[in-house]
């Protein structure tokens, strides 16, 4: 019997591909960059997931991973100095903040899942403040905190999706079994094979039909998820 639900946040709760791409465009031409768009994004995507692993893994710390990031990204300017990479990444993260939104079926799995009696968490891999900072902008936080659903944050736990620790870690913080616990989020190798693997059940949410035949229940959009008594 399920108990417990988790939920993704970045691509799954909130639009952090939409919000990282305008914030992209609003910045990148301005710092000499003059690719075509679509490349550009497709750079900055392989960099940030690059980097952002290996901060994941420990490998680096929060702040080194963006200067990383920007670095591989304006490979013309000279970013040596962390100053000068953290002025940098600055000018793209006020972008890329004011796009933050929700996605309007966020709301809606969150109380649903809640009405049906389980106990509700999000799990996202990243730093606690910037992810809490995610859920206060876009309006989550007031009704995370109403339905008393933790935000649990990598930076605050054992380890990063997709370690075993992690959903042991969200699981124990939920009060409830791995075996009755189901992992809901965009990505195949943390939101599915991870939690899969750690013992839990998974969905797959698949906004922009990416992953057919993955093997594991897909849904596009979370209004299709439904649970028992809601």
């Amino acid at each position: 019997m399920l108990t417990g639900v988790l939920f993704d946040l970045d691509d799954t709760l909130v639009d952090h591909r939409g919000a990282a791409r305008a914030g992209l465009d609003a910045w990148a031409a301005g710092m000499g960059v003059v690719d075509a768009p679509d490349d550009v994004a497709t750079r900055w995507t392989a960099l940030e997931m690059r980097h952002y692993t290996a901060y994941q893994r420990g490998e680096l710390t929060f702040a080194e991973q963006r200067r990383a990031r920007v670095r591989g990204f304006l490979p013309h300017l000279d970013l040596r100095s962390d100053v000068a990479a953290d002025e940098a990444f600055a000018g793209y993260l006020v972008g890329y903040q004011s796009a933050w939104r929700a996605f309007d079926d966020a709301r809606r799995v969150v109380r649903r899942a809640r009405r049906a009696g389980l106990a509700v968490g999000v799990l996202t891999n990243g730093d606690a403040r910037q992810q809490r900072r995610k859920v206060e902008r876009t309006g989550l936080a007031a009704l995370l905190d109403e339905l008393g659903v933790p935000l649990l944050a990598s930076s605050a736990l054992p380890a990063a999706k997709p370690d075993p620790r992690a959903y042991a870690a969200a699981c124990a913080a939920l009060g409830v079994r791995p075996e009755a616990c189901l992992m809901v989020g965009d990505s195949v190798a943390n939101d599915v094979r991870g939690a899969v693997g750690a013992g839990l059940s998974a969905v797959l949410l698949d906004r922009y039909d990416e992953h057919r035949g993955v093997g594991v229940r897909r849904v596009r959009s979370l209004d299709e998820l439904e649970f028992a008594g809601a």
